[in-house]
């Protein structure tokens, strides 16, 4: 039986034979193209120019390595030997860029002191500041011109011209320009200069096109792929855990239904092709019919879900860039079906015979349910935010999926649960709480590999007790006492805390029913910050946006421009005449119902002293009022 090894051929290519091999029409008989399982394009401007500048010098740079599908070229019949790139993609992409936009490439540290110093004194000029433009001239130069030819403007007197117009600031139009060109072109010194610096460049373009790529060529059974893929890939860009699996997964298809999945994995496709490459999947599927059609691999698949379920569900999902594989797919996929994070590689097997759009149907169906129970404390976005922010860590919400996916769903054929009526009631009512529990509490924090599985196999949310009201008292008392640490500010504090604070998402449960019809809301201070820093020196940290001071309101007002505190206002809106005795009574009641805050509480006179004991009494009421808000999901206390 032959190895991978004997499988393998080492051939010796030009980065000029590379480029024409990946290019759409390529001249010579070699045609490159991009499989699916390649991995985004990740190296940024500096490491491909760190590239380049390693083959200007000499430098080894490493290998690629290539499938030859003899069986496509057979039947292409053109005379041509096919090859899928395995791995190489950014250094192909990297040379691909250069090829094709050198002068882009150039930068002031390509110009040399001494040539610059040599130039500015031609021009009769000595100041570094003369030395700094004509650096500045050759670069912006170089970099406008399309070609190193001479009849695209790649000679010495366009050079001179742009030195006249940028360096001297002559007018194209003026005498003095005409007669400084003529000059600048009669010195010998000057022309010679230049002439080689145009020969330099021009010649190091030549040295990259000519430099020798060893080109490893393997014409094996594609089932190795997958193992010759990962052995090479550890070293080089690193993978995430997910993209491993475009290549141990490329056995494992089907058709999707799903027309925005497709969608997303095309536009991962197109941003490769933005590059200039050729993909396979682009000539198996060039229209939009036959892309419907074709049959995906699973990490296509994954990806596009992924993709798909942050676009449908940004309540609970973070927004991905197109050509980013999301984990969300991959992960909530595994935590349905009930694997560990670490064998995700199974999925092909547990999955089976099982239609991926049953499947998806069936985790939509759960996402959904936990989104509609979320809703009312995660919809309503802060005003002037386009979304509502997220609180949650992404396995702690896929846990929560994959809980409902699990009593819902009968695991071998889909079919549902006899018990979820039972189990729903039980997961709408301790879900909430788990939630904002679990938050608080910080129980998500590092990886969550393991609590997911945990969770998940456990039946943790429909099981599980959640905290009573000795628990929540403990709890909110712990949290507050933390947080009143972490937020004290100066006197030039900003006026809110980030909106993803777990500050926000507490006061989100305590006025839920204030805001949860609502389209957005706004945060008010009860004792405005005009006024708290006023009464701060420029050393003095006051917890000025902590919970206890904070506020949410549909509709904010006259306290969203107010600096004074509801009560004031409206004392002296009496005072003024503009409000009677009862009037003021009654806007006072009104003012402390949707701020959940007796004036009584109030601190006058304001100092920080006072101002700190105003806190810890409104928190008690925020305490208070969230376990009457919620007390239908809070269990009682145990018997004693």
């Amino acid at each position: 039986m032959p190895t991978i090894r004997q499988a393998v051929d080492i051939d010796i290519w030009s980065v000029s034979k590379l480029m024409d091999a990946v290019s759409n029409s390529p001249a010579g008989k070699n045609k490159v193209t991009i499989p699916e399982f390649q991995r985004r394009l990740e190296w940024s401007n500096s490491t491909r120019k760190g590239l380049i500048d390693s083959i200007k010098r000499g430098f080894p740079f490493g290998s690629i390595l290539v499938f030859e599908d003899v069986a496509r070229g057979q039947a292409a019949g053109d005379g041509k030997r096919y090859y899928n790139l395995i791995d190489g993609l950014q250094r192909t992409q990297a040379l691909k860029s250069y090829v094709e936009y050198q002068n882009g490439y150039f930068t002031r540290a390509d110009l040399d002191d001494e040539f610059v110093d040599a130039v500015t004194a031609c021009l009769g000029k000595v100041s570094d500041e003369y030395k700094d433009r004509v650096r500045q001239t050759i670069v912006d130069w170089v970099k406008a011109q399309e070609s190193y030819d001479a009849r695209d403007g790649w000679r010495t007197g366009s050079l001179v011209e742009a030195m006249i117009e940028k360096v001297l600031r002559f007018s194209p139009d003026s005498s003095l320009y005409r007669d400084t060109y003529f000059e600048l072109n009669r010195n010998q010194d000057l022309i010679r200069r230049l002439g080689g610096f145009l020969d330099n460049v021009s010649n190091e373009v030549k040295l990259v096109l000519d430099a020798k790529i060893p080109v490893l060529v393997y014409s094996g059974p594609s089932s190795e792929l997958p193992t010759v893929f990962e052995l090479l890939n550890s070293k080089g860009t690193v993978l995430s855990r997910y993209e491993i699996y475009a290549a141990q997964w490329i056995d494992c298809r089907q058709q999707i239904m799903n027309a925005d999945v497709i969608d997303a994995i095309w536009k991962k496709y197109e941003a490769l092709e933005d590059e200039g490459f050729t993909l396979d999947v682009s000539e198996e599927a060039p229209d939009e019919a036959s892309r419907r059609k074709r049959q995906y691999s699973l990490f296509d698949y994954l990806f596009g879900l992924g993709q798909f379920l942050a676009d449908k569900f940004p309540r609970l999902f973070k927004p991905v860039k197109d050509d980013r594989p999301s984990s969300v797919g991959f992960n909530l996929l595994t935590a349905c079906l009930g694997l560990h994070v670490k064998d995700m590689a199974q999925l092909p097997e547990e999955i089976g015979e099982l239609a991926w759009s049953d499947l998806e149907h069936c985790l939509l169906e759960s996402t959904r349910f936990v989104d509609n129970i979320l809703k009312p404390i995660t919809s309503a976005p802060q005003v002037g935010r386009k979304r509502s922010p997220i609180y949650h860590s992404e396995m702690m919400i896929i846990s929560m999926i994959a809980t409902a996916f699990q009593v819902k769903f009968g695991r071998r054929d889909l079919t549902e649960n006899d018990d979820w009526r039972i189990d729903r009631r039980k997961l709408k009512n301790k879900l909430p709480m788990f939630y904002l529990y679990e938050i608080l509490h910080d129980d998500w924090r590092g990886s969550g590999d393991s609590k997911l599985h945990d969770a998940v196999r456990n039946l943790h949310y429909v099981d599980a007790l959640p905290p009573t009201t000795q628990r929540w008292e403990q709890v909110l008392d712990d949290w507050y006492a933390d947080s009143q640490v972490n937020l004290v500010h100066t006197k030039g504090a900003k006026r809110h805390i980030r909106d993803s604070r777990p500050e926000y998402l507490l006061l989100k449960y305590i006025f839920v029913e204030a805001i949860e019809k609502a389209k957005s809301y706004h945060v008010e201070h009860i004792v405005p910050v005009e006024v708290l820093q006023s009464q701060m020196g420029e050393d003095d940290k006051w917890p000025i946006n902590t919970i206890g001071n904070l506020a949410l309101l549909e509709r904010a007002g006259e306290l969203r421009s107010n600096v004074q505190t509801f009560a004031v206002m409206l004392q002296d809106k009496r005072r003024r005449g503009e409000i009677s005795g009862e009037e003021q009574a009654s806007q006072l009641r009104e003012f402390e119902r949707r701020l959940q805050c007796p004036a009584r509480l109030l601190p006058n006179p304001l100092n920080k002293d006072s101002y700190e004991g105003f806190l810890r009494q409104r928190f008690k009421l925020l305490k208070a009022e969230f376990l009457t808000v919620w007390r239908e999901h809070i269990p009682p206390d145990p018997q004693t």
